[in-house]
Parts: structure tokens; sequence; C-alpha cells
């Protein structure tokens, strides 16, 4: 005899107009090195347009549409969320990256920016715009993981000048590890020599001994904004 049948998972609905909605995407884990903002190897790399979601309903845009941003319904309404509307993973990420920004949370906005520089990437577009917004939004943060991909945002984006004074700037901090310290020193030799190319973690390290973790000894840093259980962007994309 089979047993009793399970009961229905709940269904999941758009906190802002009560439509279904599909669980939060959840990519595979990386096999190749990353790129040196972060953005990770294959075959997470190439999931990058399902990272946003958007209802069908009210267009919400969010990686996860049941937990949005503060203030979401709110700033939808407004004329720069409307001027975003329309089909498209760029499209989707920068609303989410604008409902971030209103709600105060500018470092998951930033990264939001960068994941729309990553599409514009893959489309043979420039993104020099995106990575220097990307960049202001994240100045003065907290963390090494977001200092070291704004450098890299400053460097590609042809901002040799600032990209320079961060990298000094975080080569000066006492407590700065091995890994971190070859990361910037390489970004530092990009800089010298007009360097606006994709490179990969894997060139600023030195070869392990073993066959290493796609990150090489990257750490994947807490975000103090977010609440536990709440991960953060670079939780999401590390999957830490």
């Amino acid at each position: 005899m089979s047993g009793a049948p399970r009961p229905a998972a709940p269904t999941r609905r758009c906190a802002l107009c009560g439509a279904p909605a599909r669980p939060p995407f959840q990519a595979p884990s990386p096999e190749l090195a990353p790129d040196l903002d972060l953005r990770p190897g294959e075959p997470t790399r190439s999931t990058l347009p399902k990272w946003i979601m958007t209802c069908r309903q009210c267009g919400l845009s969010a990686p996860d549409l049941v937990e949005p941003p503060a203030r979401a319904r709110e700033t939808m309404a407004g004329a720069e969320y409307q001027a975003l509307a329309g089909p498209g993973p760029e499209r989707a990420v920068l609303r989410y990256a604008l409902l971030s920004e209103a709600a105060g949370d500018r470092a998951e906005a930033a990264g939001a920016v960068l994941q729309a520089a990553w599409l514009r990437d893959d489309a043979g577009q420039d993104a020099g715009d995106l990575r220097r917004r990307a960049a202001a939004l994240w100045a003065g943060t907290a963390t090494m993981q977001e200092a070291l991909s704004r450098v890299d945002a400053l460097r590609r984006a042809g901002e040799h000048e600032a990209a320079g004074a961060q990298a000094a700037a975080l080569l000066a901090r006492p407590e700065l590890n091995e890994t971190d310290r070859a990361v910037l020193t390489y970004q530092q030799d990009l800089i010298a020599a007009g360097d606006t190319a994709r490179h990969l973690m894997s060139s600023a390290l030195r070869p392990p001994a073993q066959r290493p973790h796609v990150t090489h000894g990257r750490p994947a840093a807490p975000d103090p904004a977010k609440a536990p259980g709440k991960p953060g962007f670079w939780q999401r994309l590390l999957g830490r």
C-alpha cells in the first residue's frame, strides 16, 4: 500500500499583486574560475539571464518575487521604474537595481548593476557606463569583496586613475590577506598597461598544490546589512 499523499506545497505568490510566483532560480555550482570582478565561471555564468524574475502581472523584478525590497510598490509607480518597462534580462536587472537603491541597499543595487554590465558584455556591447554606476554605488563600501569588484569595474570602464587609487588604498591595509594582495597587485599591472579587458581570477593567483575551488581562496565575506536567512548579492552569487 502506498502512504498517504503528501500535502500540496503552498502556492508562492508575488508580494505585490498575488500572482503565482516561481521559487528563486538556483544556479548550478561553477566549475571554472571566476573573473576578477567575481562573475562566476561556467556553467553558472551562462544562467545569468535567469537570475532575476519579473512578475507578468504587476512588473515586479527581483530574485524572489515573494520578498521584494522595501518600498517596492512606491518605487514601481515612479517614472524611472516605468522607463525600464519591457522585456529583456538587462531591463529586469536594472529594475531590481532601482528597487534596491530606493530601499537604501546600495551594495545590492551595485551588484545588480554589475549583472547588467555582464549582460552587455555577453551581447558585445559597451558596459562602461554601467560599471561606473556600480562603482559609484559601491563608493565607501565596507567589505573587501565589493572593494575588489569596484577596482575591476573602474579599470574595465577605463577609469584607470580612480582604479589605481582604490587599489593602492586597499594594498595599504595591514589586515590584507595574501590572496587579496595578489589580486590587487595584478590589477595594478593591468591598470599601468591601460588594460580594460576581462581577466580571470586564476591569472592573478599562483597555482595551488591541489585542484582549487573555483574561487581559489576568495572567501565570501558576510554582508552585515543582510538579515540572517536573507542572502545578499555575493552570497547568492557564490552560493555561500
